[in-house]
């Protein structure tokens, strides 16, 4: 499967079946990166490790507290890593078999949500867009009928990127500190985001930090400017959408950030190519 045709969606008219694999294809990269980095890294998975299982110190709980005491071992931690990785490859492979994707979406979003219930550590934004999309997936496979349910799933995944896109750049926009042009330089100064070859070279450069703040914020709050653009116009901004956070990936490294994110944008072309003035393609 050539790597381009995975950060690049199809080029329009998209269907509705390259728009299904496409929107969950990034996704499952990123799961099975999330997956193979937690796997060369077990021991932080264990009893003294900072990702340590949780679970089972919890007061109350409906699940057991055997079935806990399992989910916080190494060897559950690795069990519900490996399930990702599992989840993620059907998907990728599973180019014109929706059942596969669909199964495959199934044990990424089991694998985010076990990971979750036993720590909440170690989880960034992309991998809640992530989980999100596999949750989506999952939900709207129980309309009976494939096109309205595959329609429906693009549809909220599309829904939940314009919200996630509009209110990330809104909170952005009454806070004191990025309104100020400081946020990401503050943000570069931390040991775990600013060690990178470029975060150190961006922090040499206050105006370009700043330039780059409010850069955020424009792009982010403009988000739906998308849906008035002609789609191959639509497209071509959406690249943009993935280079920025590609550069995001890199200078934090972040290297899940970018699938994450970059998964919900053929649903976004989907939807524009459906507009009515694009001749709502079915």
């Amino acid at each position: 499967m050539p790597f381009t045709k995975i950060v690049n969606e199809p080029s329009h008219p998209i269907s509705r079946e390259d728009a299904h694999y496409w929107t969950l294809a990034p996704a499952a990269v990123g799961e099975i990166i999330s997956g193979l980095e937690a796997l060369t890294r077990t021991a932080a998975y264990g009893p003294n490790g900072l990702l340590q299982g949780l679970s089972s110190k919890r007061d109350r709980s409906v699940v057991p507290q055997a079935l806990r005491k399992a989910i916080d071992s190494h060897g559950g931690a690795v069990a519900i890593k490996a399930m990702g990785v599992v989840g993620g490859a059907l998907t990728l492979t599973g180019r014109r078999s929706r059942a596969q994707q669909i199964t495959g979406a199934g044990l990424m979003l089991a694998s985010s949500g076990l990971s979750k219930y036993r720590t909440s550590f170690g989880r960034d934004g992309a991998d809640h867009m992530a989980a999100l999309i596999c949750g989506y997936r999952v939900l709207t496979a129980l309309v009976p009928e494939a096109e309205k349910s595959d329609d429906l799933f693009l549809r909220a995944v599309n829904a939940q990127t314009f919200i996630a896109y509009v209110t990330a750049g809104a909170a952005k926009a009454i806070s004191s500190t990025w309104r100020s042009g400081e946020a990401l330089e503050q943000v570069l100064q931390t040991q775990q985001y600013g060690d990178s070859a470029v975060a150190k070279w961006l922090k040499k450069s206050p105006l370009l930090c700043s330039s780059m703040t409010w850069f955020t914020i424009v792009w982010e709050t403009g988000f739906p400017i998308v849906y008035l653009l002609a789609p191959a116009d639509a497209r071509r901004a959406l690249a943009g959408v993935k280079l920025f956070h590609l550069g995001i990936a890199v200078t934090m490294g972040l290297p899940r950030f970018f699938w994450g994110f970059s998964s919900a944008h053929a649903a976004v072309l989907y939807a524009v190519d459906r507009l009515p003035r694009n001749g709502g393609r079915g």
